[in-house]
């Protein structure tokens, strides 16, 4: 799969590659749909020797397990076992002499022992292994471990880098350039399914329904977003974003006060800290959020 823009970065890595001179920990930060986990994964191939649908003993995939408790879904958090099991996978000598690779995806879900085992992984890492770390927010590592990878910041693409994706004689490419803000990802979201941007449209008409709706009834939505974290974090990101186009006057999604939406674009981050960092009731937090809308 081709990977759009980001293309010093991977540059970068094909000259470290071809001098053998590559690092032995990565931190590939930025948000998502920029294609860190495809040059991840597309860099640990050609270490390991392993592509496609083969499957690759040189190459370790961790990521956090997706749980269903009483309705609602949770990514749910990268515990010690599986650092242990990566320490155990690079104790082995790698097939045909390649190196052994572990990708972290959503390292930032790795809890405190986990990433602990993991700092004594990095401060002595033992010879032709690599770890790269793929995060959305590196805050949420430890000092420590970011210290010792070395950090590849990917960036969101330009409107006419995103406008490259799409054919000219789109009708909507405008709305669709919109809408993949900036992440190559998103757009190719669009491209293979073109229901994805029907479910933009729709949080724009949910986002104008929570405008006009009681107080009750804003309730009932609460309890109905709150069921499914990641997907409520997903579009209170978007509701952040159609606030802000609304300031600017870029698109004429909402009619809304400036003043209003900067407040709630406030109250939108804040409730969206509360949800990430705590064990707060969620639906209690939606409810306090959409409430002063």
């Amino acid at each position: 799969m081709p990977i759009i823009g980001n293309k010093k970065i991977i540059e970068s890595l094909e000259r470290a590659l071809e001098k053998k001179n590559l690092a032995q920990s990565y931190l590939f930060c930025g948000p998502e749909g920029l294609g860190k986990f495809l040059v991840a994964r597309q860099l640990a191939e050609k270490l390991t020797g392993g592509a496609g649908d083969v499957v690759n003993q040189n190459l370790l995939v961790i990521e956090p397990e997706v749980e269903e408790k009483d309705g609602v879904i949770k990514e749910k958090e990268i515990k010690l076992e599986a650092i242990k099991e990566l320490q155990k996978k690079f104790s082995l000598t790698a097939a045909f002499q390649n190196y052994r690779v572990a990708i972290i995806r959503s390292a930032q879900k790795l809890n405190l022992s986990a990433q602990n085992a993991l700092l004594k992984i990095l401060e002595e890492p033992p010879a032709h292994t690599i770890i790269i770390l793929v995060v959305e927010d590196e805050r949420k590592l430890l000092p420590t471990i970011i210290s010792r990878c070395q950090i590849k910041r990917f960036k969101l693409l330009s409107d006419e880098e995103l406008g490259e994706l799409f054919s000219s004689d789109l009708s909507n490419k405008d709305e669709l350039i919109f809408w993949s803000l900036g992440r190559p990802g998103f757009a190719k979201d669009f491209l293979r399914d073109i229901k994805k941007l029907e479910e933009r449209r729709g949080i724009v008409q949910e986002l104008r329904d929570i405008f006009s709706a009681s107080g009750n009834d804003k309730l009932f939505l609460a309890e109905a977003l709150s069921k499914n974290t990641p997907a409520l974090l997903e579009k209170m990101d978007f509701w952040i974003i159609l606030l802000r186009s609304a300031v600017l006057g870029q698109k004429n999604f909402l009619s809304i006060d400036p003043e209003k939406a900067l407040k709630l674009i406030d109250k939108i981050e804040e409730s969206e800290k509360i949800i990430k960092n705590t064990n707060s009731n969620v639906r209690l937090v939606v409810e306090n959020l959409i409430l002063v809308f």
